[in-house]
């Protein structure tokens, strides 16, 4: 089992936190997530056999949401995923 902290763009209130914490556990072998909207991260526990950071980050961005330094297209002001990523 294997944990990352992932910074996240676009979190912006709770909506935002269980869109990034749904698509995280929709991932083969995440096991648990923690999003803090106050330091824009989420907190993943998975098992690296099954999944990968690379799929985490991967995921996230189908979701709509800046991952690391891949910010969001929408600019400064953040993303709240209802574009789908569609945008990005």
């Amino acid at each position: 089992m294997q944990t990352e902290i992932l910074t996240v763009f676009g979190v912006n209130g709770e909506g935002c936190a269980a869109k990034v914490t749904n698509a995280l556990k929709t991932v083969n072998g995440v096991r648990d997530v923690t999003v803090s909207i106050a330091g824009s991260n989420a907190t993943v526990q998975f098992d690296e056999n099954l999944t990968s950071s690379q799929e985490l980050n991967a995921t996230l961005l189908r979701a709509g949401y800046g991952v690391n330094s891949a910010k969001p297209a929408h600019g400064s002001g953040g993303c709240c995923g209802g574009c789908g990523g569609k945008n990005h």
